[in-house]
């Protein structure tokens, strides 16, 4: 990664930071309470559903170092791979039918009614 990969991005750091924990936990299919509690197993300080949707939200969380490896342990993925704008599944773009899981990306659709 180079300084112009960062620079081209028109998205805060701790935007797409959040972004990307968003679409791995997704991925990961958990629910935001599911997550919290993965993430109390690895920093030994708990979530509440609501918290990680903050997280997740654009412009909600200033991202330590310790966070930014906790997370990268969390999805089992290189924490380089968090500052990156990760690319939405070419299949569903992330947002697959409602009932459905997606079988390229792993992230599953609204549940229904």
């Amino acid at each position: 990664m180079t300084e112009q990969t960062l620079a081209a991005s028109p998205l805060p750091l701790a935007d797409i930071i959040s972004a990307n924990v968003r679409i791995l936990r997704r991925r990961s299919r958990w629910t935001a309470e599911q997550a919290g509690q993965q993430w109390e197993t690895v920093t030994g300080r708990a979530i509440s559903a609501q918290s990680w949707y903050a997280m997740e939200r654009p412009g909600a969380r200033a991202w330590t170092a310790d966070d930014i490896e906790a997370a990268a342990y969390l999805f089992d993925v290189e924490p380089v791979a968090l500052v990156v704008p990760l690319d939405t599944c070419a299949h569903c773009n992330d947002q697959p039918p409602a009932g459905f899981i997606c079988a390229s990306c792993n992230v599953e659709g609204p549940r229904k009614a």
